[in-house]
């Protein structure tokens, strides 16, 4: 026998914790219950951790077809919206007895109604933020032809989110369809916690005018639920349901300004606006509304073309100006965002695309022109680079034929015109003892191609003079000791003192032995660059040699 509250099926089975609904869900405590039915917590058998709300009719009404039908297209509206602001419905069943149930989505955080009872009176933003979501889930619904009939903050829920490492908050509207379960001209279905309350009724459906209801009805609602976040209070209250009524058919709520005196004054006439008391005075829409309230229009992915995205909606900042007197024939697709639109993060998650306008055309970025001046630079240096590594060579002969009207004044012996590499010879070998210092950096493994360049002027008269006649006997023991190393594949050694013999006196002999050394270690670029200072009668010995280690010179 069940117990006088507790919930049960329509043959008056009670519905008790750790009891399994179609061997799928085992139902947990109780969320909330009402008149005609009960919200359970349950959890999915097949899916481990994965928790549920059960809605369940009970008692006589769930023996109703009427009842049933109504109930499983509350089911499928909420289903076919398929809205990131609408309490998602999973499943649809019934007991074996045939009592039907609906499986939705457990949400993790709290009701609107709770908040206002901790908080009272809510920020402008926040506000805002709240209204364009509840905006966007009410556009979908009537699109589709759907009129929800109960909107109260109780069926507001407001779930704490994160994406992209950002902290934001989802609403949730929940009991799609619920008010037509019930029928609206009697007071105890109004009265029940689950169907709603009088106080957010607009004028038609508290007088039972239920022909005149439609999406119009709801935005009276939702004016009055905007109204009571920054009012802190209902727009009407009453001792009871009679009073109440008097109220919304017969006089206006409480000058909002005077309990909210920061309210922006276009915040005021859009609330003022969505709470008239004929229909027809309201704004034709939804969207109307939030474009009134915010400033920003709302939209959707299907205004949304390919290619072009929406960035995240902010709300307008308590100066911002009133755009809807002069902008509401203005499209939602482009919007541009208004004036005084605050930089506070916006609400995240999925419906922040349906929410937000497309963002105006921009420039095409000029990087791309900077990018190819960039590359022609480079190019260029890289050209004048290489080029520049070509030249040693040449200026060896080009240079040679200036020199002898150069120093021909300074040398009287030479009446005749000799070749132009014995006319260099001379002056060379003159100043060969003055200038001994950069002669260390000449030969070098690291840096062998600059070689060429370095010593190329005066190349031709060392070899001529490097005869070993000519030679001190500190660069003749050196160079004996390099050929000993070579033979005895000791590189770094012989490479030591081919350098000391250098700084003494730079001989072919030495750039002979450097082209062995650098074969030997299989530096081709090293040795192709001291090759070109090696003297004819060493060039044979030293292809050959370079030939034993695959080095063609």
């Amino acid at each position: 026998m069940a117990k006088p509250n507790e919930p049960t099926s329509a043959q008056g089975e009670p519905l008790t914790t750790g009891k399994v609904l179609r061997a799928t869900y085992e139902i947990g405590t109780v969320l909330g219950r009402g008149g005609m039915g009960a919200v359970f917590l349950a959890r999915h058998l097949r899916l481990p951790g994965k928790q549920v709300a059960v809605k369940v009719l009970h008692g006589a009404e769930a023996l109703s077809e009427e009842v049933a039908v109504r109930f499983r297209r509350e089911a499928e509206i909420a289903s076919r919206l398929g809205h990131p602001n609408i309490v998602e419905v999973l499943d649809f069943d019934t007991l074996e007895d045939g009592t039907p149930f609906m499986v939705m989505e457990y949400l993790r955080g709290e009701g609107l109604s709770r908040r206002l009872r901790k908080q009272k009176q809510l920020p402008l933003e926040e506000v805002l933020s709240i209204a364009r979501q509840m905006g966007a889930a009410l556009q979908a619904a009537h699109r589709a032809g759907v009129v929800h009939r109960d909107l109260k903050p109780g069926n507001v829920f407001l779930v704490p989110t994160e994406a992209g490492g950002v902290v934001g908050e989802r609403v949730k509207l929940l009991d799609f369809g619920i008010s037509k379960l019930v029928d609206s001209r009697t007071v105890q279905t109004l009265d029940s916690v689950l169907m709603g309350t009088p106080q957010y009724m607009a004028p038609e459906q508290a007088m039972g005018h239920n022909s005149h209801v439609d999406a119009r009805t709801d935005l009276f609602a939702f004016g009055a639920i905007v109204y009571e976040m920054l009012a802190g209070r209902p727009p009407y209250s009453g001792d009871n349901v009679a009073e109440l009524i008097y109220q919304i058919v017969h006089l206006e709520p409480p000058p909002l300004l005077t309990l909210a005196p920061q309210t922006p004054p276009h915040v005021v006439t859009a609330i003022s606006r969505a709470m008239a008391k004929k229909p027809e005075e309201r704004h034709p829409d939804v969207g109307a509304f939030i474009l009134e309230l915010t400033g920003i229009p709302l939209q959707t992915l299907a205004e949304v073309k390919p290619g072009q995205r929406s960035h995240p909606m902010t709300p307008t900042s308590p100066s911002a100006p009133r755009l809807a007197d002069r902008e509401e024939h203005i499209p939602t697709v482009g919007m541009r965002p208004h004036a005084g639109i605050d930089a506070s993060p916006a609400p995240t998650g999925p419906q922040t695309a349906s929410l937000s306008p497309r963002p105006v055309a921009r420039p095409r970025p000029k990087w791309p022109v900077a990018v190819a001046v960039g590359l022609v630079g480079v190019i260029a240096f890289a050209a004048a680079f290489f080029w520049k590594g070509t030249l040693p060579p040449p200026p060896a002969v080009a240079v040679a034929p200036p020199a002898p009207p150069v120093q021909t004044p300074v040398q009287p012996p030479a009446p005749v015109t000799p070749p132009p590499a014995a006319v260099v010879a001379q002056p060379e070998e003159a100043k060969k003892p003055v200038e001994p210092e950069p002669r260390p950096k000449q030969p070098s493994d690291i840096d062998g191609p600059r070689q060429p360049a370095e010593v190329a002027p005066t190349a031709r008269p060392r070899v001529r003079a490097s005869t070993p006649e000519s030679m001190p006997d500190s660069v003749r023991e050196d160079l004996a000791a390099a050929q000993k190393a070579l033979d005895a594949s000791n590189t770094a050694e012989a490479l030591r003192h081919i350098r000391r013999s250098q700084r003494t006196k730079i001989t072919g002999l030495s750039y002979s032995l450097l082209t062995r050394v650098y074969c030997q270690q299989h530096d081709l670029a090293n040795a192709r660059a001291q090759w070109t200072q090696v003297p004819a009668t060493e060039r044979p010995r030293v292809r050959q040699y370079c030939s034993r280690y695959d080095i063609d010179l």
